[in-house]
């Protein structure tokens, strides 16, 4: 009986692992099967999403189980937990608050396998990570070239899209969520497409996060973190918009004939510096428009340095042919950097460089940008 009993004592002590945190009792157990896991880490979320810090670590019984128990300061308000596992495998991210018993079940790929039960917070971030998390796989698969063949980077901009589109999407539904603010923080879509920056989540989505998470959630820190984060957008927005900048930054990119073009190769003259897509309706709207504006002030100094963010190079290829566009039209897609360089957030972006190098924001409506463009001429 007695070495029964020590045998007893021995399996918990592989089946759960305790912190020493004082606080209300709070569990995290669960069974991994079939995942190659062998060792389960506990690590609290830096509030502001940048360094996890360690709590805990266990290794899976022979059943898969594992199980954490901690505590967490009475009143606290929920914050993010992970486990995470070695071998580069994506953490799982829990919403956890004091005295909470999640359960968590997965059998294989336990990032999108897993089941979780005792947070509903948890079980929001589950639904999003597989729907938002399989359309990025799907690009990653393009781009790695698993899967080729001819329209292979517009199937890498579709799934790209369609994951932005359901982090949109969740976000808009769950907007007084923790959850949602999880899912805000993520940007694979735009890493692997960079002409999508700035085309999802924006300052009207953090602005309707803070109403709803107030609302649920009155002392959470995070917050103050999107309050933060909507002053920092407000800032960049404010200094494009009103501030003139001496020596713009200099780019060079090919036109579909192959031929490099210099944006400073302009200098002196009136320049509309225009990001748009071969995809974007307003995009055609507007250089069917601007032709006409184009052609009336081209002979007295007016310039167009026209920049792609289309993901697919034929296309774009096509549309200036079709569309006849008679001014500087360039590739972009090559190279990212373009757009980040002029904080570009989607398109249609334009900037107007005047005779002296100074840059500003005009507006797209052609009676108005036709009003500067005769000012600076």
């Amino acid at each position: 009986m007695k070495r029964l009993f020590l045998a007893a004592i021995a399996l918990a002590i592989t089946l759960v692992s305790c912190s020493t945190d004082s606080g209300v009792p709070t569990t995290i157990r669960g069974r991994f099967v079939g995942s190659g896991v062998d060792t389960v880490y506990l690590e609290r979320v830096s509030d502001n999403f940048t360094t996890p810090e360690a709590i805990d670590r266990v290794a899976l019984a022979d059943n898969g189980g594992f199980e954490f128990e901690f505590g967490i300061a009475e009143g606290t308000s929920p914050r993010f937990y992970r486990l995470a596992f070695e071998g580069g495998r994506r953490p799982v991210t829990l919403v956890v608050a004091p005295g909470d018993n999640i359960e968590l079940e997965s059998a294989g790929d336990i990032f999108l396998n897993y089941e979780v039960e005792g947070s509903e917070e948890s079980a929001l971030i589950k639904e999003f990570n597989r729907e938002y998390f399989t359309a990025v796989d799907r690009v990653a698969r393009i781009a790695e070239g698993i899967d080729t063949g001819e329209g292979m980077h517009r199937r890498a901009y579709d799934a790209a899209c369609e994951a932005m589109q359901a982090q949109l999407r969740f976000v808009g539904t769950y907007r007084d969520r923790l959850a949602a603010f999880y899912a805000i923080r993520h940007t694979a879509a735009e890493r692997y497409i960079p002409q999508l920056e700035g085309m999802g989540i924006t300052v009207a989505h953090r602005r309707a996060l803070v109403e709803g998470i107030a609302e649920r959630y009155p002392d959470s820190p995070y917050i103050a973190i999107l309050e933060q984060e909507i002053a920092n957008d407000a800032t960049i927005i404010d200094l494009s918009r009103n501030v003139a900048e001496i020596s713009y930054p200099d780019i060079e990119l090919k036109d579909i004939y192959n031929r490099e073009h210099r944006l400073s190769s302009l200098d002196g003259k009136v320049v509309l510096l225009y990001f748009w897509s071969a995809v974007d309706s307003v995009s055609n709207n507007i250089n069917a428009e601007l032709k006409a504006l184009y052609e009336r002030y081209h002979a007295k100094g007016f310039e167009v340095y026209q920049v792609s963010a289309d993901a697919d190079i034929s296309t774009w290829i096509e549309a200036v042919r079709q569309q006849k566009l008679p001014w500087i039209s360039v590739y972009g897609a090559t190279s990212p950097d373009v757009f980040s360089t002029y904080n570009v957030q989607g398109v249609p972006t334009a900037f107007l460089i005047d005779r002296n190098g100074d840059i500003s924001v005009p507006s797209l409506n052609m009676d108005a940008l036709e009003e500067r463009v005769k000012e600076l001429i």
